[in-house]
């Protein structure tokens, strides 16, 4: 029954009598892999929530676990290329009848013996295994879901309170259930689109800011966008598909090998427009441009709320079939 209060999550494991909540398909192990950041990341539990209904008293026992983010030989070194700082920190995001609660993530066990509707934001950036005991009632969802694939920005990078994040505030807008797939560092890759054993009603795509980063060739960047969608067009040939642009950066002035920065939006949109039922926002002008966590990158919590509604007002509605 524990493993029915998880929400926003592909699939429940097991290990040393703990549960873990995961984002991720076991079949793309091999490209987490491809480096030490991915892997650490990919073992985060981004917008993943522990829903229930108390009945007397309940215990979460909560144990963090670290992992390097640092590359291995030959591969990319981010912490160069990023150039500056990286604040991981977050919360653990609790609700109690609807009043929200930020506690430091940490080792250890809370005791819920007060309020009926509890629910737990598990962390962003962060893998952590828990374990709930006592009187509790899962809360049974039959929402929509959004499938958010893209880079850190969508994965809650920027943000540190675990329930403020991109995808679980749009959800929470919308009144639906997200899957959040966000990969801190991620190029646009379509080995990552894969089966999965979750109905998917929409598709949320945040991808093109490490690519103008990091690459330097264009056609390869078209070519890989250009199979990610079609990807996705063979296991969902009727959701929407909406494509969010990269994010107003304050280095955007710069040139780099796939062009200005103006242009890698042009490239995304123009791949978009050889597919059908794609939504294309543009990612900069529906951004703030004074408010980064880090000064010119990753949006603050303020900037992740405005942008959350942005996207809300512009969603599509109506789906095709369940996939």
């Amino acid at each position: 029954m524990m493993k029915d209060v998880v929400h926003n999550a592909l699939h429940v494991e097991e290990r040393e009598q703990l549960l873990f909540a995961r984002r991720f398909s076991p079949s793309v192990a091999k490209e987490l892999n491809k480096h030490a950041l991915y892997l650490a990341m990919g073992k985060t539990s981004a917008s993943v929530q522990l829903r229930f209904l108390r009945n007397g008293p309940a215990t979460l026992t909560l144990k963090r676990f670290s992992a390097s983010l640092l590359s291995r030989p030959g591969q990319i070194d981010f912490s160069k290329r990023y150039g500056g700082a990286l604040d991981l920190s977050e919360t653990l995001d609790i609700e109690v009848d609807g009043v929200l609660s930020h506690n430091r993530l940490k080792n250890g066990t809370i005791r819920f013996n007060e309020g009926e509707e509890i629910t737990i934001h598990l962390p962003n950036h962060h893998e952590v295994g828990w374990t709930l005991e006592g009187s509790i009632e899962p809360i049974e969802n039959d929402a929509e879901t959004i499938l958010c694939l893209g880079d850190s920005i969508i994965q809650g990078v920027g943000v540190h309170h675990s329930s403020e994040g991109l995808c679980t505030r749009l959800g929470l807008i919308l009144g639906m259930d997200v899957l959040n797939q966000g990969l801190m560092g991620t190029l646009v890759n379509p080995k990552m689109i894969v089966p999965l054993e979750k109905a998917i009603d929409y598709v949320l795509l945040g991808y093109g800011t490490n690519d103008w980063s990091l690459r330097t060739d264009k056609a390869e960047f078209v070519e890989d966008m250009d199979e990610l969608f079609s990807r996705l067009r063979t296991l969902y040939p009727c959701q929407p598909i909406i494509l969010l642009t990269p994010l107003y950066r304050a280095d955007h002035d710069r040139t780099r090998p796939l062009g200005s920065f103006e242009e890698i939006g042009s490239i995304l949109g123009e791949v978009a427009s050889r597919h059908e039922n794609v939504t294309v926002l543009d990612g900069a002008a529906l951004s703030l441009h004074d408010q980064f966590d880090d000064g010119f990158l990753h949006p603050n919590a303020r900037f992740i709320e405005h942008l959350a509604h942005q996207i809300a007002d512009r969603f599509p509605s109506g789906t095709g079939s369940r996939s």
